[in-house]
């Protein structure tokens, strides 16, 4: 955090409650996530599926005001962001990148400690990182401190 701070990053809150800032903020988040591993790989919240997904989501969280989104900021230029949102005073992680070239700042960590602290200002009592699998997961075994086993069934009714 000290070296991103002598970096001169600086950290946007964002909590759109319009669908015009939902584009904005979506807009932003969507140019890193294409210069992130994510992006690079085409496997990022980019690609058709997810970015209308998310797009739907954003919009749906401007009723509410339950998004909180943090944008990290270099010399007028983003360089990150992490998404999630509040259901009462439980926090769900949805999705965070950062420019790659930015990957020896730590900047994933700094965004994840940064949305920590306004939380706590906010009171949440719980931050639910999601399911712990896949390609880049690694970071959440650090993050962690209990780890839930999830199962996905499917109900046919004949």
């Amino acid at each position: 955090m000290r070296r991103a701070h002598e970096a001169g990053v600086v950290f946007e809150r964002h909590n759109p409650r319009t669908e015009l800032e939902a584009d904005d903020i979506y807009s932003r988040m969507l140019d890193v996530e294409r210069i992130s591993w994510k992006g690079i790989d085409e496997c990022g919240m980019d690609e058709p599926v997810s970015r209308a997904f998310y797009d739907a989501l954003l919009k749906r969280l401007t009723q509410t005001g339950d998004a909180r989104i943090i944008m990290a900021v270099n010399d007028g230029r983003d360089i990150g962001f992490i998404f999630g949102s509040m259901a009462g005073k439980i926090y769900r992680g949805q999705q965070f990148s950062f420019d790659e070239s930015w990957a020896h700042a730590s900047i994933g960590n700094v965004l994840q400690a940064e949305q920590i602290r306004w939380l706590c200002e906010e009171g949440a009592v719980r931050y639910d990182m999601g399911p712990r699998f896949g390609r880049g997961m690694e970071y959440k075994k650090h993050w962690t401190e209990r780890l839930f086993h999830m199962q996905t069934w499917f109900l046919v009714r004949n």
